[in-house]
């Protein structure tokens, strides 16, 4: 789930998240795997430990279970409704679905038309995009598990005035983020009845007062006590102390104190191989907000205005479109009043410190968000640059002209041109923030709980932009817990695609070399959002690359001028760098295509695109006994079928069948065909091969489960490793590692060889998988001693980097339908 705050309120965090890889049964720990506290302390070096409680141990405490709620966790988030006075429910109105009950009759109903209605929208997809299934709303498997308790007391510039109480959050807030996930059974078969479980792509933001309304505490405590807690991370503390320090955190947070509820979902996905943008796939997320609206009898949870999302339709004389307030349809506002707002004195200041809080009556109810591509893409911009003036909100020339004004008696500090006073706008909303640095829609989907299947849990619970934040975060509670009164400049934000270049301790150490082991890669290290020189407005942007690390501009695109990524120069290619770039060109709000330059060829005949890229020209060679592959973006439905051509020999043909249905690599990834000879800044990883995308597919059917497909169709891959020093690069997610180390690999290693050979020999496959199954020229040799060495024989503890919706938590479609389970 992600951090909501921090996309609806303004670029502050969320935690966070394309088809392939998979696998959903309840596993074991694993030996060969870190304790959660453990991985978690490993890869957070200091400065990017903040005011947060993401341990999967601890949250799972704080989230603990009951059936009455009598001895539930204090954030239960069933047991946390139920019991707001306000609500007035009886004990009869309990459910373990928090949909079902009676104070989110207008959630479910308004959550319900969203995604009947995602397909009606070409833009969305069409009917190419398939849905989150809507039983999940009733089914009774369905939970809400806690995955993050973030401090926010640095979103103190809010100056929104509660509903019903007529006064603002004045301490800031405090965060509980729950993923929505299920579980249930799956009938007989020849192996025995097994559990089945999934987290969903759905986050929530529960969002508290930081301090509470009865004001039994004040500001400074607060902050002091969450300070205490992050240097009890930073220093070691123990497991027990933190957890008591935890429990004493959450203690103030009272269920009748909850001033809004935030919910975004992946509400749709196209798949690589119906995807008509070229982008590789297309995830759709819905972003809504519910307040608290009493009644008499109690009350209901309905659906209220986003902050910083303004309604696009109503400002271009539209009556209302989806995303449009209820209560607000047919009223008409002034496209002229709100540039007037915008180019105000006031708002000048608050948009060039990041600390924008737009008027209500300029809002709308509902915010749509797309992926990948970010930034590239039209629709993520509410303040999009359009060509036409029917689709324009505000004119770079009206911008310029009000910053060379103020000016003239102000100073400005991170806003030096009409782009990066847009690029300011277009962050603080909540579709722009989700899309920033990211993973796929989320800033914070929490870290995955140990008895998850590896290859279905998240490792980072945040997304790069998350922790990038948090130096800043603590330098303010720092001051408040001090006692100091902050103005607002005090509250300046850092840009959501990177942090400022004053916190100089998110670079990496070496000027001279830029790859793993070296350092904080936030600011100017691998996969950072950079500048290419000469490309974009001159400003106060200094946004470089640290040697030999080059700007590559990845998605070419009018929307976000002169960004790239950094990566390494052509002489010196690393594993996991961008192997394609592209230009996103918009033909109107919402409606991009994306053309690979320089273009794919034309298919001849009735033969698909070759959109297979080659690894001819790389350097340095590849490792003795490996080679390289370079993953592409765009779907491949392959040449020939599985049969070997004429002349063909048999590496061309298992090369050539490698790449048939595949696709979904943002910007393409180079990789290792093998686990042998990885250089430092990559790890083994087991990736999706040929068949992986049928079997997956039905999976939804019933016919398969997850660790079907992810135990038989994936081959052994060395890919980019990650932590919280070293991320991913943006629409790519760290997924946890595979668990092997010294001891154990040779075990795991021959009964997944055993697992393949019976599926080969299995009646119950027909001709095409077997085939499929028998070209294993990449991809099964046992992983070397050399990275099974790593980390005193214990294996690799760095995550691998893989894109989100080759990740079965992480897709809309796919999941088996509610009503084939049996609830326990």
């Amino acid at each position: 789930m992600l951090d909501f705050v921090t996309c609806f309120r303004h670029r502050l965090v969320r935690f966070t998240l394309m088809v392939l890889s998979a696998v959903v049964l309840i596993h074991l720990p694993d030996p060969g795997r870190a304790a959660p506290e453990q991985h978690l302390r490993a890869m957070i070096p200091a400065p990017l430990v903040g005011p947060y409680i993401i341990d999967p141990a601890t949250l799972a405490e704080l989230d603990r279970q009951d059936g009455d709620c009598a001895q539930a966790g204090p954030l239960n988030f069933q047991c946390l409704v139920f019991k707001d006075d306000r609500s007035m429910m009886k004990k009869s109105d309990f459910a373990s679905n928090p949909f079902e009950l009676p104070v989110f009759g207008d959630v479910q109903n308004t959550v319900r038309k969203d995604l009947e209605t995602l397909s009606q929208h070409k833009e969305f997809g069409g009917s190419d995009a398939k849905s989150l299934d809507i039983g999940f709303l009733t089914y009774a498997g369905a939970r809400i598990e806690l995955v993050g308790v973030i401090n926010r007391m640095d979103r103190q510039f809010n100056r929104d005035k509660v509903e019903g109480r007529d006064e603002r959050l004045e301490c800031g807030e405090i965060s509980a983020i729950y993923r929505f996930a299920y579980e249930g059974q799956l009938p007989s078969t020849a192996i025995g009845t097994r559990d089945y479980r999934s987290r969903l792509p759905v986050t929530m933001n529960v969002v508290f007062p930081a301090r509470p309304w009865s004001k039994t505490i004040s500001c400074r405590e607060v902050a002091q006590h969450w300070l205490d807690y992050a240097h009890g991370l930073q220093d070691g503390a123990s497991t027990v102390s933190l957890s008591k320090q935890a429990k004493a955190l959450v203690s103030p947070l009272k269920p009748e104190d909850i001033e809004r509820i935030e919910l975004n979902m992946q509400g749709s996905r196209v798949a690589a191989g119906a995807d008509k943008t070229n982008f590789g796939t297309l995830g759709t997320y819905v972003i809504r907000v519910f307040r608290w609206a009493p009644g008499k009898n109690g009350g209901r949870w309905k659906p209220s205005y986003l902050t910083n999302q303004i309604d696009r339709a109503r400002l271009l004389g539209k009556p209302f479109d989806d995303n449009t307030c209820e209560d607000k349809r047919g009223v008409k506002i002034s496209r002229q009043a709100f540039v007037d707002y915008l180019l105000g004195k006031n708002a000048i200041g608050d948009i060039d410190n990041g600390l924008l809080n737009i008027p209500q009556e300029f809002l709308a109810c509902r915010a749509i968000s797309i992926s990948p591509g970010g930034a590239s893409r039209s629709g993520n911009q509410p303040f999009w640059n359009a060509t036409l003036a029917a689709e324009q909100i505000i004119s770079d020339p009206e911008i310029e002209a009000a910053l060379k004004k103020y000016s003239k008696d102000y100073s400005l500090g991170y806003v030096g041109s009409a782009v990066e006073f847009r690029i300011r706008l277009n962050e603080a909303s909540c579709s722009g923030c989700h899309q920033t640095r990211a993973i796929a829609g989320f800033h914070f989907p929490g870290a995955d709980r140990p008895d998850t299947s590896p290859v279905n849990a998240v490792f980072l619970p945040g997304s790069a932009h998350f922790f990038g934040d948090q130096l800043r975060r603590m330098k303010i509670l720092e001051r408040i817990a001090k006692g100091e009164t902050l103005k607002f400049p005090d509250l300046a934000t850092s840009y959501a695609a990177r942090p400022l270049n004053s916190y100089d301790t998110l670079k990496p150490k070496s000027a001279s070399d830029a790859t793993a082991d070296l350092g904080i890669q936030l600011i100017g290290g691998w996969g950072a959002t950079c500048l290419i020189d000469g490309t974009a407005p001159k400003g106060v942007r200094q946004w470089g690359c640290a040697e030999p690390l080059a700007c590559k501009p990845v998605f070419q695109s009018a929307n976000q001028p002169g960004i790239g990524i950094c990566s390494s120069s052509p002489e010196a290619t690393k594993i996991g760098d961008p192997m394609q770039v592209g230009v996103v060109k918009s033909k109107n709000f919402g409606v991009d295509q994306y053309t690979r330059d320089p273009k794919v060829p034309a298919p001849k005949k009735d033969l698909p695109r070759d959109t297979t890229i080659s690894t001819e020209q790389v350097t340095p060679v590849a490792p003795v006994g490996n080679s390289y592959v370079a993953s592409h973006q765009e779907s491949y439905a392959g040449i020939g079928g599985l049969d070997r051509l004429p002349k063909e020999t048999a590496e061309q043909h298992a090369r050539r069948v490698r790449e048939q249905d595949t696709g979904g690599f943002p910007a393409g990834a180079l990789r290792l065909a093998e686990c042998v000879g990885l250089p430092a800044e990559a790890t083994c990883g087991l990736l999706a091969a040929s068949g992986f995308n049928p079997c997956l597919s039905e999976v939804g059917k019933g016919k398969r489960t997850p660790d079907d497909c992810f135990g038989i169709y994936t081959n052994y891959s060395g890919v980019r490793a990650c932590d919280a020093a070293n991320p991913c690069r943006d629409d790519y997610i760290c997924l946890s590692p595979m668990g092997y180390s010294l001891d154990n690999a040779k075990s795991k290693f021959d009964a997944r060889a055993a697992r393949r050979m019976a599926a080969r020999m299995s009646h119950k496959e027909d001709a095409e998988n077997r085939k499929r199954l028998a070209i294993d020229f990449f991809g099964e040799k046992m992983p070397d001693k050399m990275w099974l060495g790593r980390n005193d024989g214990v294996g690799d503890p760095r995550g691998l980097c893989i894109p989100p919706y080759f990740v079965f938590q992480f897709k809309a479609d796919g999941h088996k339908m509610p009503k084939e389970f049996v609830p326990k």
